[in-house]
């Protein structure tokens, strides 16, 4: 049995206790109650910690085990025992460029500003061995970001020129994942603000396209995803994920909340983006004063453009995420479509196609269906738009 205290930088939120054979935390310990407010938003509910709650959050922080070739590489480590796999394991802090959450042995004499990843350097050693396959003898230095990234895609933190960037690799087929990355940030610089998205480059590594943006997270702000805010707060009688989830929003005062989730289910649908899931969007708040200051901005947008699809297959049917199960039905959600220039677009479908022609993997055919698909998403959407004004003029 070890005891550890779970910290928000250099405050202590709670101590407990973790079973190293079970792999389980087995028991709280509620030493320092003034600071559990700035405990993870929504462990601490009616003035109880939610077991289940902290261990499902734990595991979302944490890269999972499915990805490709961790296994191989933990078990090098010797933590990774019987298909469990946990970071309490690993005898690191467990900290991460997405919050300021950490944990320490009990009593440990440690500052947070001694060892977090926005100011100090962290070990590559995980990320080159899972991007290159490199094998080493060595033992590893599990201390990076990369050990509290979740998702199966191959993706690393890296510093470059002082800032912290994550590098994302695509599929091993045709890699037009991180191209996807690209034409939705040039989508996004058409049609939305800068504070509302995500800007993804290209670069090449040994001739391998990668997608790269800057972290949006700072030493000041944490980023909640959806599922979080979504299980705070229960489902109303009639209400739809959609409803809900606005509403979870406005209660928590984020600025401009369904404003900013309608931009994103309208740039997904012109993406044919099918991977918006609860985990890769949400808010950002400050662990200071703990103020929901904004909608985050929208990323990861790689699993676009029918990405894993065969040829033949570009522009067909495919179920959608995360408010409805069909396009239409979802982008039918949307409230607000006023802010929708479809001029801003003159020009994008040509954008688009020398993006993909960058890419050598992938054929001509391919290329020319996308290429309709988004001419023809533009014109749904500007359609859609046109229908709402014209039907709000209509005199009753």
């Amino acid at each position: 049995m070890s005891k550890f205290t779970l910290m928000n930088k250099n405050k202590k939120i709670f101590d407990f206790e973790y079973n190293d054979e079970e792999h389980l935390i087995v028991k709280f310990e509620r030493n320092y109650l003034d600071n559990e407010v700035y405990a993870p938003f929504g462990l601490i509910k009616d003035d109880k910690i939610d077991k289940s709650q902290f261990n499902k959050w734990w595991k979302n922080r944490q890269i999972p085990a499915s990805r490709n070739g961790l296994k191989e590489v933990l078990q090098k480590s010797d933590i990774y025992d019987k298909d469990n796999f946990d970071l309490l394991d690993s005898k690191i802090y467990c900290l991460s460029l997405s919050d300021q959450y950490w944990v320490k042995k009990i009593d440990e004499d440690i500052m947070w500003e001694d060892i977090n990843f926005f100011d100090n350097e962290f070990s590559e050693d995980i990320g080159k061995i899972l991007f290159d396959g490199i094998k080493t003898s060595v033992k590893l230095n599990l201390n990076t970001p990369d050990m509290t990234s979740n998702g199966n895609y191959e993706k690393r933190w890296k510093v470059i020129n002082g800032d912290r960037y994550l590098v994302k690799a695509g599929g091993k087929m045709i890699n037009q994942e991180p191209f996807n990355e690209l034409i939705a940030t040039r989508l996004y610089d058409r049609i939305l603000n800068d504070e509302e998205y995500v800007k993804y480059e290209i670069v090449f590594d040994k001739d391998r396209a990668l997608s790269i943006c800057k972290n949006f997270i700072t030493k000041e702000t944490e980023l909640i995803p959806a599922w979080k805010i979504n299980e705070y707060y229960e489902v109303k009688d009639n209400e739809n994920k959609y409803e809900h989830y606005v509403r979870c929003l406005n209660e928590l005062k984020v600025p401009n909340a369904n404003l900013l989730v309608d931009k994103m289910i309208i740039c997904d649908f012109i993406l044919a983006n099918k991977d918006r899931h609860f985990n890769n969007f949400g808010v950002i708040r400050n662990v200071e004063t703990l103020e929901f200051e904004r909608v985050a901005p929208i990323f990861d947008n790689g699993c676009s453009l029918w990405y894993d699809e065969n040829d033949m297959y570009i522009g067909e049917f495919f179920l959608t995420k995360p408010f409805e199960e069909y396009e239409k039905v979802q982008l039918n959600l949307v409230k607000n479509i006023s802010w929708f220039d479809v001029s801003k677009l003159d020009g994008f479908a040509d954008e688009v196609k020398e993006i993909l022609l960058s890419n050598k993997l992938l054929t001509d055919e391919r290329i020319n269906k996308i290429i309709e698909q988004i001419k023809s998403r533009i014109a749904f959407v500007n359609q859609l738009k046109q229908t709402r004004e014209t039907d709000n003029t209509i005199e009753i």
